[in-house]
């Protein structure tokens, strides 16, 4: 399932470089769009003064101290309140209306960009807690886990899917016509005759084949030609780790509703609980989230999984509500 993306507007070339430049911070932005970017600017010089001014503009917004962006926001507030708003249309904006069009378009692409992380776009999602097991068209079977949400998009030629937050297993069934990828906000993995994990979350994507192999392109271009069975690999914001090896046993234990985890920093431990239920768990001091905790956890039982912590760490239990807990030390 592909989410329409609004046609390109048949205004000014200042209008059209605002639709390519919110259009190229969207999650939609392809190769596709690439080509047809790249034939917009071909087509006339206007065009790519156009694109110049626009791209020149958001050089000069990323370079802004914080107290300077305070007063662009207040000049973009006194612009809308006055009686001369910017206006769409066949409207030329000006130099003082261009760059209020264009922080207006970037507002856009910031919208799109949350509404493709949430997920509306997708075809199956997952409550916190929920675990689904699905089979796709073609025979492939995947298992969601909590909090998750895919689309798929399949075709004659291939087999795409959207995974917008989350974690999924997939075991592919073999089709040496159709490619199987698996697209998220991190990059993109494509099997080659395999069964394997896909995590994304916001700071996060991490690969985990069982078996055969994949192949890995990260978002910023880094990629893996082949990720065989029992290797990982995970990115981490910037930072892009070397495959490793994998304790598969300990890797798929969600896929059967548990968490297995084995000299593990509370930290990284009360992270994952957090993602199977409602509320938060907080951590007081450093001291306490880097203490190692080792043992096996049912995600449909977090207040067993919870209490077992609090036992064996001999700590404190403050709850302010039912959903949100801090753990600290006696």
């Amino acid at each position: 399932m592909n989410p329409t993306i609004p046609p390109l507007p048949q205004g000014s070339p200042e209008e059209q470089a605002e639709y390519w430049s919110a259009l190229r911070e969207s999650p939609f932005y392809d190769a596709q769009q690439e080509r047809l970017l790249q034939a917009w600017l071909a087509a006339s010089q206007e065009n790519r003064e156009a694109w110049r001014q626009a791209q020149r503009f958001l050089h000069q917004i990323a370079d802004l101290h914080p107290a300077q962006i305070d007063t662009v926001e207040r000049r973009l507030g006194f612009a809308a309140n006055t009686g001369n708003p910017v206006r769409a249309g066949r409207q030329t904006p000006g130099r003082a209306t261009w760059p209020l069009a264009l922080a207006a378009s970037l507002v856009l692409a910031l919208c799109l960009q949350w509404v493709f992380e949430a997920g509306y776009f997708a075809d199956y999602r997952t409550a916190t807690g929920e675990q689904r097991s699905l089979r796709l068209a073609d025979g492939s079977q995947v298992i969601l886990n909590t909090g998750s949400a895919l689309s798929v998009d399949f075709s004659g030629r291939r087999r795409l899917v959207h995974l917008y937050r989350g974690e999924a297993y997939f075991k592919v069934a073999a089709d040496a016509d159709r490619p199987f990828t698996v697209a998220s906000s991190g990059g993109r993995v494509t099997a080659l005759g395999t069964a394997f994990d896909v995590r994304q979350l916001p700071d996060e994507m991490a690969v985990t084949v069982y078996e055969h192999a994949v192949s890995v392109a990260f978002a910023d271009g880094t990629s893996v030609e082949r990720l065989e069975a029992g290797r990982r690999i995970v990115s981490a914001g910037a930072n892009i780790g070397l495959p490793e090896k994998a304790d598969l046993k300990r890797a798929s234990a969600w896929h059967e509703g548990r968490l297995v985890f084995k000299d593990q920093p509370l930290r990284a431990v009360v992270a994952d609980l957090n993602r199977y239920r409602p509320g938060k768990i907080f951590i007081a001091g450093t001291e306490l989230a880097e203490h190692w905790v080792t043992g096996v956890f049912e995600t449909a039982d977090t207040e067993a999984s919870l209490a077992v912590i609090v036992k064996s760490l001999s700590v404190a239990e403050l709850r302010l509500t039912d959903k949100l807990v801090i753990l600290r030390r006696n």
